[in-house]
């Protein structure tokens, strides 16, 4: 009796309901990369404080952002045509992110879709106004529409231009800066962060890592340059390639990298193959000690002609060699990280926090201070497996 009254309504939810925003692809315009610069009155943000709520708003076309959409030209796609297509552009000034999406779909003649975007480009400019990050951030938090998988980068200068950028190899910008990023992570030069990643750092305390990029006009060149540190959502500073790739050994998770020492004035390669990291803390009268112990399995890549490293003295001398210098790489970047930053991108924080629950009880109110003051340890064990063909 009870399935023949609830088979009626399931039959009317059936028949009944439907795709109720139906759109034709062709009618679609698919957002695959997004750009975000500072509009000419992002200047004005105290003015706008000044606005009660209940004045009238409406009016009033406050340029706090100037967002750049990109679009492949899907009339270059279909049966007999190339694979990939040329982007296309639209860019809106607008008082907020809503306010964009509204504003570029005014300008288009199609239905804008950004659930397949790949790429979030932000001005470095824009980072330093810490409560429009702030709005911009909520906001991509709170879009379900959009993909949050896609790869965020800070940028030197106007995203817009990394937006319009014609690459050599690449028909659109996003393959090309995505392809970047992949064989840039191979060697630990950057650390490639989603969308998704990035606002989970963000809301846990407001700190960040970011892929940094600049462009060479002259050369008309991408390059992928570090990181940007982003410290209570605003930009903080920046870490080169090389103490980019020590953060992610420090981190303990690189899969490959390279190092390198000079042999009687000639460049020993290490390839890095294999790495495990280990953490150990104490704390005494509130003081943070730590100890990071990295140990590194590898390959040695090129000598000099004519010189043998097949000795057992001598491919011992190269790993003492490597664990001194790259143990003063990796204590520099602590130390950068600490005096500099004061942000703690390595993990001790997670550490203490699960395994010091008492001690973390105690800081977690000041833990930058905490660890701004820590006593970081750090030894590096390196192991030589393969030295390449030999006769």
């Amino acid at each position: 009796m009870k399935f023949k009254k609830i088979l009626p309504v399931v039959l009317c939810s059936i028949l009944l309901s439907g795709c109720w925003d139906k759109v034709e692809i062709d009618r679609r315009s698919f957002i695959s990369s997004i750009g975000i610069d500072g509009g000419k009155d992002i200047g004005k943000q105290e003015d706008l404080k000044t606005i009660k709520p209940d004045e009238p708003f409406a009016e009033r076309r406050i340029k706090k952002l100037n967002v750049t959409y990109g679009f492949p030209d899907i009339s270059q796609l279909g049966p007999g045509k190339a694979g990939t297509a040329s982007e296309k552009f639209i860019s809106a000034e607008a008082y907020s992110m809503e306010d964009a999406v509204a504003q570029a779909t005014l300008k288009s003649s199609r239905n804008l879709y950004y659930g397949h975007s790949k790429l979030l480009l932000i001005s470095e400019d824009l980072l330093n106004y810490t409560d429009i990050m702030k709005e911009i951030f909520d906001y991509l938090e709170r879009q379900p529409t959009l993909n949050k998988m896609m790869m965020v980068v800070a940028v030197e200068g106007r995203a817009e231009e990394y937006i319009k950028f014609k690459p050599e190899m690449e028909k659109n910008v996003d393959e090309y800066i995505n392809g970047l990023m992949e064989n840039s992570s191979r060697a630990a030069s950057i650390l490639p962060i989603t969308l998704k990643e990035m606002l989970v750092a963000l809301s846990e305390n407001g700190n960040a890592i970011i892929p940094r990029m600049t462009f060479d006009k002259d050369k008309k060149e991408l390059k992928l340059s570090g990181v940007a540190v982003i410290k209570d959502f605003t930009l903080k500073g920046y870490l080169n390639p090389i103490e980019t790739a020590d953060l992610e050994i420090l981190r303990g998770k690189l899969e490959n990298g390279k190092k390198v020492v000079y042999k009687d004035g000639h460049p020993v390669d290490f390839i890095i193959e294999d790495l495990k990291r280990k953490i150990k803390v104490n704390h005494k009268n509130g003081k943070l000690f730590v100890n990071i112990d990295i140990n590194l399995e590898g390959s040695a890549k090129g000598f000099y002609f004519g010189k043998e490293i097949s000795e057992v003295k001598t491919i011992e001398g190269l790993e003492k060699d490597f664990n001194k210098s790259l143990a003063v790489e990796f204590k520099k970047v602590v130390k950068i990280t600490q005096s500099e930053f004061s942000v703690d991108p390595i993990g001790i924080r997670e550490y203490v926090e699960k395994y010091e629950p008492s001690f973390w009880n105690s800081v977690k109110d000041k833990w930058d201070e905490t660890y701004k003051n820590a006593e970081v340890n750090v030894t590096v064990t390196t192991h030589i497996r393969r030295i390449g063909v030999i006769k």
